[in-house]
């Protein structure tokens, strides 16, 4: 098979899955500790149109710290409590941490305040008087 169509069907493959991920309503981020353990949260996310998925979240999350020394992640769909879905597979991926003033945090905001609405309105409402997390930021991920 010729080389563009290899590239033309690895990113095909790389919409698809990023399109199945978003489409849950919470997924679990695995990031793993300076000692290699994994750590498993429960996250909105949602679907950039280029294809990449993210999130929004707090500066001085423990998440954030762990994606700022790897920024090697795993997405896989669970309920809001964190528990896999069964015969749920995850998806590996690489993440960035994109800070509240640039575009790609707003395009994030948007995306998330579009899928999850008044959900989205009320945490951000209570979220302000709570700075226990630090300034906004948004996890933006290539899978």
């Amino acid at each position: 098979m010729p080389q563009k169509k290899v590239e033309q069907l690895a990113q095909v493959c790389q919409i698809w899955t990023s399109k199945l991920i978003s489409d849950e309503r919470y997924v679990s981020l695995s990031t793993w500790t300076n000692g290699g353990n994994r750590k498993r949260t429960p996250v909105w996310i949602a679907l950039l149109d280029d294809g990449r998925v993210g999130f929004t979240t707090g500066k001085k999350t423990w998440k954030v710290k762990r994606i700022l020394r790897n920024s090697s992640v795993e997405l896989q769909p669970c309920n809001s409590r964190g528990v896999l879905n069964n015969d749920s597979q995850g998806c590996v991926g690489v993440a960035r941490v994109v800070d509240g003033d640039e575009k790609e945090y707003m395009l994030i905001k948007k995306a998330i305040r579009k899928k999850y609405g008044i959900q989205d309105m009320l945490v951000s409402f209570f979220g302000q008087f709570s700075k226990k997390h630090g300034e906004g930021c948004a996890i933006i991920i290539s899978l």
